[in-house]
């Protein structure tokens, strides 16, 4: 569990470190919103937003970190803890669950 502005600088060291078929999904202290950064390619990313709203985004690294700022100000309004879950050898983004191998804590 992480503070809410670490997050930003979360999610930009892991833009940089992040391989194919990595995941690390944010999400709020009851768990019930959030979003998943997904690693499609090298410079390929996607976010998946869970929450008030279920929408999917693409884009490369600018645009993701751009897309982050706006999920984190629609998605954690009043949070000031995240809880943060890296996945690895993820082949749908959209079925992440706890039957994935998560990564041991980073922290």
């Amino acid at each position: 569990m992480i503070h809410i502005s670490q997050v930003l600088t979360l999610v930009e060291k892991q833009l940089k470190c992040l391989q194919p078929k990595e995941a690390v999904h944010f999400k709020t202290y009851k768990r019930d919103r959030g979003f998943l950064l997904y690693c499609l390619g090298n410079t390929q990313f996607q976010i998946i937003e869970t929450g008030y709203h279920n929408h999917t985004f693409t884009g490369d690294v600018t645009s993701t970190q751009k897309h982050v700022k706006k999920v984190l100000k629609r998605e954690f309004p009043r949070s000031n803890k995240v809880w943060v879950e890296y996945y690895q050898a993820v082949d749908d983004p959209s079925n992440v669950n706890s039957s994935h191998t998560p990564q041991m804590p980073l922290f």
